[in-house]
């Protein structure tokens, strides 16, 4: 069989091509595979949330927190990754240190992620490591008011030691997911190729380069560590009965490190500390130690009302305090709810949703509590608002869909119902029995 002349000089051209193609890779692999590793791992995930939403490169923020519903942002750590890399293969022909410098700064950008999250946007860490306790809260719920769903919620970090800056990293990188390791993997690769482009004085060049990262390192780890120092030398002088020098020295932390700053805990120890000096008797740590007392004696209402007094003004403690008065009138309305007080809880829903909407929490119980008082369009509209924020999760938001589609049965849209019962299905198919008996019709 003669094969035609025009398909032999499409092979001879594909064999040129590839050849071509093979001497590139042979010669720039370093370079390619970098390059794909950083630009790829910025829509994946990097940071995995219990409850809300994940977060991509290209959403966490290096200027503020992301909240529960992240966005994509010019300054979040992918898109200023991507721009450096473009920047420096634009410029690659002019400068070969060019190249290592916008690697070492993709290195940088990748080191600083875990110190981000849990130094200088403690609230990040703390929203997470919050939505850890909160899932157990919200499972109890389900068995005792909703159909089962048994399917398996994800793995998150259980154990985690917070009260310590390395804790905190630690902490921190527990949550960290793909993404953040193939974009440390593909700045490394970057790197190691840019290194024989550096003319001689190679190494003092690329020492001088990989000095960068670590410097940042060390930039962002100091004032929480000097934070760390008066935290522990005020839990020290605590032991001893040092009263006013542990205010003191915790005061210090908190200027030095974020976390102890937004620490309710630590204002409660003030509180009480202030307490047994007999000094400061209306100060907002009294009223935050008061609070605290309350809440453990699951005295709610006072507890909010003390949180209330403390959280007057603008300052960092007055938000810790509106924090977690909202987070205990959460906790108050599943206390009402569990004693048929279900008018009362959902009034208790609402307001907390109204005086912080990233309390994301409350919405599961609010969208029950509609369905309970057969307020069913509400329900819906909850069930629907809260998929949308926790679309990550396929456990939550199986639980989600199923409530819709319970609403939906109310309202006599037998259709929508069953498709919401689907999605409940696909979302999460492992022994899904409330979908499942919504299916059934039962």
């Amino acid at each position: 069989m003669k094969i035609p002349t025009w398909a032999l000089r499409w092979w001879e051209r594909i064999c040129r091509w590839a050849e071509a193609g093979n001497r590139i890779w042979l010669a720039h692999w370093l370079l390619i595979g970098g390059s794909l590793l950083v630009a790829g791992s910025t829509v994946l995930k990097w940071l995995q949330s219990p409850f809300s939403h994940n977060y991509s490169g290209t959403k966490l923020s290096l200027l503020h927190d992301p909240g529960v519903d992240p966005h994509l942002t010019l300054f979040s750590v992918g898109v200023l990754g991507l721009l450096v890399l473009i920047g420096a293969l634009i410029f690659l022909r002019k400068s070969g240190t060019l190249l290592g410098l916008a690697a070492a700064i993709l290195l940088t950008l990748w080191a600083i992620t875990p110190e981000q999250i849990a130094i200088r946007q403690p609230s990040v860490l703390r929203r997470v490591t919050y939505e850890l306790d909160v899932n157990p809260v919200l499972n109890i719920f389900t068995k005792d008011y909703l159909p089962q769903n048994y399917g398996s919620p994800e793995l998150v970090p259980k154990r985690l030691i917070l009260y310590s800056v390395w804790g905190r990293l630690d902490a921190a990188w527990g949550f960290l997911r793909l993404g953040w390791y193939l974009f440390g993997l593909g700045a490394l690769l970057v790197f190691c190729y840019a290194i024989t482009l550096l003319p001689q004085g190679r190494l003092a060049t690329s020492s001088i380069l990989i000095c960068l990262p670590l410097g940042a390192f060390l930039i962002v780890l100091t004032p929480a560590a000097i934070g760390q120092h008066y935290f522990s030398s005020g839990m020290l002088a605590r032991t001893t009965g040092r009263n006013q020098e542990a205010i003191a020295d915790f005061r210090k932390a908190m200027r030095w490190d974020a976390w102890h700053a937004e620490d309710i805990d630590l204002y409660g120890t003030i509180g009480q500390l202030q307490k047994q000096a007999g000094i400061d008797f209306e100060s907002p740590e009294r009223h935050i130690n008061r609070a605290l007392d309350f809440r453990e004696a699951s005295e709610f209402e006072p507890a909010i009302f003390e949180f209330s007094l403390a959280s007057e003004g603008h300052t960092v403690l007055a938000a810790t305090a509106r924090r977690e008065a909202v987070a205990t009138r959460i906790t108050l309305g599943i206390a009402l709810y569990h004693d048929g007080g279900i008018g009362a809880a959902v009034k208790n829903w609402e307001l907390a949703l109204a005086e912080d909407p990233i309390q994301i929490y409350a919405l599961p119980y609010l969208a029950r509590g509609y369905y309970d008082l057969g307020r069913y369009q509400s329900g819906l509209e909850t069930a629907l608002r809260l998929a949308a924020l926790i679309k990550d999760h396929l456990f939550a938001v199986a639980n989600a869909y199923s409530m819709a589609a319970d609403c939906y049965a109310k309202l006599g849209d037998d259709i929508s119902a069953r498709k919401y019962y689907n999605l409940s299905m696909l979302a999460d198919p492992i022994m899904n029995y409330w979908s499942l008996t919504g299916l059934a019709g039962e």
